[in-house]
């Protein structure tokens, strides 16, 4: 997952990809670390989908462009548009359902 750390390279990111994870961390958080690795994992089994990470001390406009409020938080964008969101204690198994419907929805529609 590449770290990004410019608000607007993130935003052309979402832009540009078809299926955009955005994993949002703060330093020095455990939970980001631990969470990191398992969104990894989930977004390991699916080739479509671009993710890109960043953390909000660096990158702070992201609190305000993408509405974050707290670390970590996973957005998951189709076409730019947010579809799916989630903080603190992501559920990778809800994650995985919504990327993979997401992802079967735009194979039917190519």
């Amino acid at each position: 997952m590449e770290l990004i750390n410019d608000i607007n390279q993130l935003k052309q990111e979402v832009r540009a990809n078809q299926i955009c994870l955005l994993y949002i961390q703060a330093p020095d958080c455990g939970l980001c670390s631990i969470m990191l690795n398992k969104i990894e994992k989930v977004i390991g089994s699916f080739d479509n989908v671009h993710s890109v990470r960043a953390e909000i001390h660096v990158v702070p406009e992201i609190a305000g462009s993408f509405l974050v409020a707290s670390a970590p938080t996973v957005l998951l964008f189709v076409n730019g548009k947010e579809i799916y969101r989630a903080g603190n204690f992501i559920d990778t198994v809800e994650l995985n359902q919504t990327i993979a419907k997401w992802s079967m929805i735009l194979n039917c529609q190519s």
